[in-house]
């Protein structure tokens, strides 16, 4: 059985793969849709097959999975990281809430959507996606900063965005 059987990985947008960890180490179904870059969002780091791992470029970003972890604050690395040509694999452990949440900011900004019309979008492509209600809250503190600044990530300063606490956000 191919592991997009297993939806293991579902194919968002021509450049934007949407899975979960056990997607970032079949390197032969990686190879095969021509992705080049992945994310991984992870609890702690995972070890890699290090034959394989020169075909890629990743960017490793460790955060745990709950609602009151600050998620926003790494939006703009990762959407620069996203830009490109490059097929990109966005994962977490389940493909569900903290990959969901990346790609859905995303969306939001390349094809300037507001969150609600991204997350259906995604959510169409992958039908198992959950972000969790603190990344959906800075999903929509994010369309606010979109909107604000005409879609322009350059003008969004992600610095200011590592102060928010889970204080900051009104569960």
């Amino acid at each position: 059985m191919d592991i997009l059987d297993l939806n293991e990985m579902d194919e968002i947008t021509g450049k934007i793969w949407l899975g979960n960890k056990i997607a970032s180490t079949h390197y032969n179904i990686l190879k095969k849709n021509g992705i080049k870059k992945i994310i991984s969002l992870l609890d702690f780091p995972l070890e890699y097959n290090k034959e394989e791992e020169s075909d890629f470029i990743r960017k490793v970003i460790i955060i745990l999975d709950y609602p009151s972890k600050n998620i926003i604050k790494y939006f703009g690395e990762c959407l620069n990281f996203m830009e490109g040509e490059e097929k990109t694999l966005v994962h977490c452990t389940l493909g569900v809430s903290r990959s969901a949440t990346i790609v859905i900011a995303y969306i939001m900004w390349k094809q300037k959507m507001k969150y609600e019309n991204a997350f259906n979008y995604v959510k169409e492509k992958r039908k198992r996606i959950s972000p969790n209600f603190g990344f959906k809250k800075q999903l929509q503190i994010f369309e606010s900063l979109l909107i604000k600044n005409n879609y322009d990530l350059s003008k969004i300063n992600f610095n200011n965005l590592e102060k928010f606490e889970s204080s900051d956000f009104e569960w």
